[in-house]
């Protein structure tokens, strides 16, 4: 994390040491990390004489824990409620226009694999408010030194580079509360020389910064070195199968076929060697033997070293393995949220840090709003909703809301149903009061 104040990042010389220590200490685990989401393991590089097996078996772990955990947290859109109408149909506008649950999701799955992820507004050449997600290597965010530590500017980077991957340019755009300061150099090796100046428009700085955890680590950051010890593990197990389809075949005491040092050195010695391979017939005196010599392999304890491996990497990330037994059957809903519960503590570290960066979002989605339409609305009244992704026991969900029959208002009941039974608890409601004034020939308060 970088702090210092903005003022200093405004020099080329400054800008340059900031970004070449960006790349030197952060953007290599960065890589490493999506390399890993990707099952690029550090496995696939190992090397071993030429006259040995080698397999190569990477497991998709990363890509799994990531994937389940982000799905679980946030698989389910974020709802944006607010009881004033005409504010939240203009900001539902806005946030639609943007496709803002695949966003929110890739920004939460960048947190999730590499411990940082970004939302960068700007506004396009129609003037119409534009939400992009970029990854951790991508931008350098700058906070304060100052004991509020508070967000104090962005510098994003990206390279200039012709059709056969040649560097032409390396470029930086350093964003602050109200301009955007472009620099170019154009090789690694220089300094950063500032080109243009531009506002932004927006009333902050429009970066939203998402952290996975306080720590900044993905979710599979930690299990890493029990990846690797469950690829070479399974590599090796591969190693020791071709080892026992490549056994040898001995032979002692058959010396019609052993005459001269070795199988078939003549004629004769010939036609009986190929009819051993081709009848599998092998007729030997009282003395002669024949057996496979092959290399004797604790299997039991090679599966428990695994096994003990496996189950490690998934307790200790926090994230289950669904295909474990233990979720087998026709679980409760208290059973199945038990057998989560590591997931649920994961998610709500999540959403601390992900309910501060959609509260400026909103704040910036909202000051545009009411700039384009002269409106007032306040982002203060918005409220974010959060729900989990995962197959609930519906059943017992309906029987729990009905057991609160004159004990909590009816709104709060239909709150306490799946989303996709009452999406919207209030509007379900005003249709109850449709369907009983209907039911008794009343006319609605909308037709009085």
């Amino acid at each position: 994390m970088f702090k210092f104040a903005i003022k200093d990042c405004y020099e080329g010389k400054f800008l340059t040491k900031v970004i070449d220590r960006f790349k030197l200490n952060e953007v290599p685990k960065y890589r490493e990390l999506e390399k890993y989401y990707r099952v690029r393991n550090k496995i696939l590089s190992r090397t071993m004489d030429s006259n040995k097996p080698n397999n190569k078996l990477a497991h998709g772990f990363a890509r799994y824990i990531s994937n389940m955990a982000t799905s679980y947290f946030i698989g389910k859109p974020i709802k944006y409620e607010t009881e004033d109408e005409e504010y939240k149909e203009l900001l539902s506008k806005e946030l639609k226009n943007n496709y803002i649950h695949k966003i929110n999701y890739d920004v939460s799955k960048e947190a999730s694999k590499k411990g940082i992820g970004f939302y960068l507004l700007f506004l396009d050449e129609g003037g119409n408010i534009r939400i992009k997600k970029y990854d951790a290597e991508e931008i350098i965010p700058i906070y304060s030194p100052n004991l509020g530590e508070f967000l104090e500017g962005c510098i994003r980077i990206w390279e200039e580079c012709d059709i056969d991957g040649v560097l032409i340019a390396e470029y930086a755009a350093l964003y602050d509360k109200e301009n955007i300061t472009t620099y170019k150099r154009t090789s690694s090796a220089g300094t950063y020389q500032a080109v243009d100046i531009e506002r932004h428009m927006f009333a902050d700085i429009p970066v939203i910064v998402v952290q996975n955890n306080e720590e900044m680590a993905g979710d599979f950051e930690t299990v890493i070195p029990l990846i690797n010890a469950y690829d070479k593990a399974q590599s090796d197990t591969g190693n020791d199968m071709e080892y026992f389809s490549d056994a040898y075949l001995c032979i002692v005491g058959a010396n019609e076929l052993v005459e001269g040092g070795g199988i078939g050195e003549g004629e004769e010695e010939n036609k009986k060697a190929a009819d051993l391979r081709k009848d599998k017939l092998l007729y030997l005196d009282e003395k002669g033997q024949a057996y496979w010599l092959t290399k004797n392999v604790n299997d039991a304890s090679s599966e428990n070293y695994k096994d003990r491996i496996y189950k490690d990497i998934f307790f200790l990330s926090q994230v289950p393995a669904l295909s474990d037994e233990s979720f087998a059957g026709n679980l409760t809903g208290v059973a199945i949220k038990y057998k989560l519960i590591g997931l649920e503590e994961l998610a709500i570290m999540k959403q601390n840090s992900f309910e501060a960066a959609q509260k400026k979002l909103v704040k910036l989605v909202t000051e545009y709003i009411n700039l384009r339409y002269n409106k007032n609305f306040d982002p203060e009244i918005v409220q974010q909703k959060y729900e989990r992704n995962f197959i609930a026991n519906e059943a017992e969900m309906i029987t729990n809301a009905r057991n609160l029959e004159n004990i909590v208002s009816r709104d709060t009941q239909l709150q306490m149903l799946p989303a996709n039974i009452v999406p919207d608890s209030r509007k379900e409601l005003e249709k109850i009061q449709k369907e009983m004034m209907e039911s008794e020939h009343l006319p609605c308060v909308d037709e009085i």
